[in-house]
């Protein structure tokens, strides 16, 4: 059972800077986080041919505290990220895609 505590629900990307999810939970994760950017587009009350900077701000506002929260969640269920450019023989396959 501990095990399956501490499988992670991410992990480092080949190229680049990130995660990756490999879980369900990390996919679910994913999928929440589109489905309230795209919510967000149609509850938010803008006019869609003049948004006042109140309306963006909010807009910006909350896409962006979704994606901190993403963000937190990718840290605490996946390893520190790193730069990586490719497949390499000091890879852990445990944190590394």
């Amino acid at each position: 059972m501990s095990d399956e505590k501490e499988k992670l629900w991410f992990k480092r990307r080949r190229y680049g800077w990130g995660w990756t999810p490999v879980t369900w939970q990390g996919w679910l994760c994913i999928a929440f986080f589109l489905a309230i950017v795209i919510s967000s587009v149609y509850t938010m009350p803008m006019k869609p041919q003049e948004p006042t900077a109140g309306q963006v701000l909010l807009f910006c506002m909350y896409v962006g505290s979704a994606a901190l929260i993403l963000l937190g969640v990718s840290f605490m269920k996946g390893p520190s990220p790193k730069f990586r450019w490719g497949k390499k023989s000091t890879d852990n396959p445990e944190e590394d895609i």
